[in-house]
């Protein structure tokens, strides 16, 4: 690393077009590039909008993430909670076949019943509400419980995220709930 000085200029960036050849060579493009790929899921390297892309395509990868926020919907929670829950199902995917056609076959029916409702597929219908009268019809499928149940044990069975659900962890071991959080009950 050179410890001359920088100029004035590769201090400032401006608003002009830059080329993929310069953002990597400018040193604050190229420090914001390894703190994007270091944002990662459980180690792995990942975008949350196409976290099994190459598994089962990238439009079924972000039908099922828009569909696991509309099951589960925490607005100020962040996609990569849900994309750690989504991975180990894509790489499953990818020896079970039964699974890889599960999850294909689910968003292909999933946005047929869009399209039949909103002439839409279920990615591109912008009122949430909508999504949900379609997930509602087609909530008794294999694949709809499927995505449900890896999401409720992921999402609520998580300690790192008890905190954000105002959850305080179990209270057997601490003599339960008299001795530990009942007191701190403000909704009764």
């Amino acid at each position: 690393m050179s410890n001359k000085k920088p100029s004035k200029k590769s201090e400032h960036l401006d608003n002009t077009a830059m080329s993929r050849r310069k953002f990597i060579t400018n040193s604050t493009a190229a420090l914001a590039s390894v703190s994007v790929l270091a944002m990662g899921v459980g180690g792995v390297l990942v975008s949350p909008s196409a976290w099994a892309s190459t598994v089962i395509g990238n439009h079924a990868s972000k039908t099922l993430m828009v569909m696991s926020r509309d099951i589960y919907p925490h607005d100020d929670l962040e996609d990569k909670y849900y994309t750690r829950l989504l991975l180990p199902l894509g790489e499953s995917a990818n020896t079970d076949a039964d699974l890889k056609k599960l999850l294909i076959e689910g968003v292909a029916e999933l946005d047929k019943r869009s399209n039949q409702a909103f002439n839409s597929n279920y990615i591109n219908i912008d009122n949430e509400k909508d999504r949900v009268t379609v997930l509602r019809n087609y909530e008794n499928s294999a694949f709809f419980q499927k995505i449900k149940g890896i999401l409720m044990m992921g999402l609520y069975n998580s300690p790192d995220l008890w905190p954000w659900f105002g959850y305080g962890g179990s209270a057997w071991e601490h003599g339960g709930y008299i001795n530990r959080g009942y007191a701190d009950i403000d909704w009764i």
